[in-house]
Parts: structure tokens; C-alpha cells; sequence
């Protein structure tokens, strides 16, 4: 048997003229999270109703990690007269288990033969008769909520909170340099939050992509699937780039990757329809990211780059990586490109000493080397598939072709 929710959306209300272009993306990443559960999604009077098979646990967790969801709610769906609303909050009532209430009453269709107010007063004053509570309008236990439309009326009382936001895919895509550990995932995350969606590019240190494949990065990606939809991963070798900077200075090292990573992320974005490059940077964290290094970095750089996590102490990244449930994976053991790069850099890198670095050790050349050796893994949570394939056919078969976008 289906379940029937109802579904407001964040900040979508706020887009004006925009907005139905929103409302339609947000509702087809509500079908989208209830993939295998048969759901039918309609847009009423500025609210979503969903029916939908599985369990409510299993429905209202897909639900509350949908983006551009603010709250939702089970709801009893009543005949529009009086009785039939009536029926509907007694059996609502006897199902909670507060001693105070109201009834929180509202008509989108003006039209109906009882305003909001009495409405809501008379439905509360025969809830008090029926089941003893009292009625509280300051600071109830329980709220019933009556939503009368044009067609029919919703009842309910457990409002379970979305994670807000903006739907994702309504903000571009963005390239995000995905280390693995603690902060990569959580950036992603704020990312889709506001809508982006993320092609996550992954520089492995083992010979091979298969221990990458097996390892918490594929895994973590899964993970986030869950939010954003179809993944990809694109998982670039390091050991070319290894041997060709042998002779760099080693207090440039981890600013120098990081100025070759941004590199190949702007060299993969017109291939893949990408607007801007993200990262799980935060300010002062780590040497590497000085105000300094993370300019000399960014010196040159054709595309916008996005530091979500910019102003977050470690305290805060921790909460929300547990909260988005990727904490513990990020601390699976997993040797990456950081471990083997100096212990002692240099704060306070001049960008004109990457510059010049770049062009003697001929990182531009190298750039599509590494990405002709690359693989591109996709997940898609409907199902579960996991996919992994040479990237370099994909570059050298769609490049060409003016105007034409990786379908990733």
C-alpha cells in the first residue's frame, strides 16, 4: 500500500520568475530519490504531494536527503467537508502522544465555507471533547495541521525537517578535487546544497586504479550518490607527475600539486560541461592553505574556484561529515598523493615560483598525459551500478566534435 507525503520546498519560493524552472528540477529529483518505490509526484496549491511505496522509514529518509526540501510530513488525505477533516485529525489526535495541542488550519482555496480561523476552532474544540487534550496555542505538544485545497484536505502532525537548500543540477557542474579524507566529501556535500553538481576528480598513488576502485573513494562517492544522483569519478594517475617533478623544490611541493591538480581540472571542464572548480579547502588548516599558498595556487586560473569549507574549523567539518554520514569511511586507512608529499613547505609560496616551475618541468604537456591514462568510474544509486572505463577513449571520442558534452 502507498504512503502519501507532503513535501515544501527552501529556497525555491524565493527564485520569482525562475521559480517553476526550480519547482520542476526539485520535482524530479523527488522522483529521482524514490527510484524502485513507484512514486507519483504532483505540485498543488505551492506544495508537493508524493504517494509512494516502501515503508516510511525508508520513504522519509530518502526524502529528508533530498536538496530544495525544507520539510515534509505523512499526511492522512480527507474528504473536503467538515465530517470527513473531522474523522481525519480525531484518528490523528489518538495517534500522538501529547496532552497539549492546536489545530493549525489553512484553506488555499478561499472558496471553502469555513475560513481558517473557524475552521481550526471548531475541529480544536471537538478534539478536546473526543480525547481530553488541552488546547495550547502559545507552546502545544502536538500541532494538527489541516490543509484544505481545491480537491481535498491533508492532515498531519510529525513536520520532519529537508535539508534545504536549492535542487541539485539547478547551479552547473563543478570539478572538485576529492582527496578522500575528512573535508573533500563534506565540500562536495555543500556543493550540491546549493544546487551543483559534482564531477569529483581523484589523483590515485598505486600503480594501478584498481586500488582506488576498491578502495573508501569509490565507496564515499556512493555515499554521496545518494544525494546528488548519477556520480562520476574520474581517477587520474600520480605517478607521472611524481617522476616529472623529481627535481622540484620541495618546500614548493604541496602548492605545486595543487596548482597542477586546478591544471588538469581546467583542462577536463570544456569536455565536461563544467562552469567551476571546488575543493575542501579550509583557510589556515594546513600549510598549504595559507592566504599566501592558496593565492599563488590560484594565480592564473581560468575558472572560478569554490572553498565551501573556507571559513569551517575542524569541529565543524567533523559534525557535518557524521551528520552526512561519511566520517567514518574518511577515516579508513587509504595511501593518498598528501602522504608522501614534504612535511616541511614553505607558508608563504610566491605564485611566480609555481609559474615558473610549471613551464620548466613541463606540467602543461603533462596535464593530458596523466588524463589520456585516467579511468572514469560512474554510480548510479538506481540500482546500484558501479561503472569503471578508460578515460582516455572518452576524451579522444568526444573532443572533437564541436559543442558536444560528456553525458556523465
Amino acid at each position: 500500500m502507498k504512503g502519501t507525503y507532503v513535501v515544501h520546498y527552501s529556497e525555491v519560493a524565493l527564485k520569482g520568475r525562475n521559480r517553476p524552472d526550480f519547482v520542476r528540477a526539485l520535482r524530479r529529483n523527488l522522483r529521482k530519490a524514490l527510484w524502485g518505490l513507484e512514486p507519483e509526484v504532483s505540485f498543488e496549491d505551492g506544495r508537493f504531494v508524493v504517494t509512494s511505496a516502501g515503508s516510511e522509514p525508508e520513504v522519509t529518509g530518502r526524502l529528508s536527503g533530498t536538496f530544495g526540501v525544507a520539510w515534509f510530513s505523512p499526511v492522512t488525505v480527507a474528504e473536503r467537508d467538515y465530517q470527513g477533516i473531522l474523522h481525519a485529525v480525531i484518528n490523528a489526535a489518538h495517534s500522538t502522544t501529547g496532552r497539549t495541542f492546536k489545530v493549525d488550519a489553512r484553506r488555499s482555496d478561499k472558496t471553502y465555507e469555513l475560513t481558517s480561523q473557524e475552521l481550526a476552532s471548531r475541529l480544536g474544540a471537538a478534539v478536546a471533547a473526543d480525547t481530553g487534550m488541552k488546547v495550547d496555542l502559545t507552546s502545544p505538544e502536538v500541532v494538527l495541521h489541516v490543509d484544505v485545497t481545491k480537491d481535498h484536505a491533508m492532515v498531519y502532525s510529525n513536520k520532519r525537517p529537508g535539508p534545504g537548500g536549492l535542487p541539485v543540477g539547478t547551479a552547473g557542474r563543478v570539478l572538485h578535487l576529492f582527496s578522500g579524507g575528512i573535508d573533500s566529501p563534506v565540500a562536495a556535500w555543500l556543493m550540491m546544497k546549493r544546487g551543483c553538481v559534482p564531477v569529483y576528480l581523484h589523483f590515485y598513488l598505486a600503480p594501478t586504479p584498481k586500488a582506488a576502485l576498491d578502495s573508501k573513494i569509490t565507496r564515499l562517492v556512493r555515499v554521496l550518490s545518494a544525494y546528488a544522483g548519477k556520480s562520476t569519478l574520474i581517477l587520474v594517475p600520480f605517478a607521472e607527475y611524481q617522476l616529472a617533478t623529481a627535481g622540484a623544490p620541495g618546500d614548493l611541493e604541496p602548492s605545486l600539486f595543487r596548482r597542477f591538480m586546478r591544471m588538469t581540472a581546467e583542462a577536463l571542464a570544456p569536455t565536461l560541461d563544467a562552469a567551476a572548480i571546488s575543493t575542501g579547502d579550509s583557510l589556515s588548516q594546513a600549510a598549504s592553505q595559507t592566504i599566501w599558498n592558496i593565492s599563488a595556487s590560484d594565480q592564473g586560473a581560468t575558472l572560478p574556484i569554490f572553498r565551501p569549507l573556507l571559513t569551517y574549523d575542524k569541529e565543524e567539518i567533523v559534525s557535518l561529515a557524521r551528520r552526512i554520514s561519511t566520517y567514518e569511511l574518511s577515516l579508513e586507512e587509504y595511501k593518498d598523493c598528501c602522504a608522501i608529499i614534504t612535511r616541511h613547505p614553505k607558508t608563504r609560496v610566491k605564485a611566480s615560483e609555481l609559474t615558473e616551475q610549471v613551464r620548466s618541468l613541463g606540467l602543461e604537456g603533462l596535464v593530458w598525459k596523466v588524463l589520456d591514462e585516467a579511468t572514469l568510474v560512474t554510480h548510479n544509486p538506481a540500482g546500484g551500478q558501479t561503472r569503471a572505463s578508460p578515460f582516455g577513449d572518452t576524451m579522444r571520442r568526444i573532443q572533437p566534435v564541436k559543442g558536444m558534452k560528456a553525458d556523465l
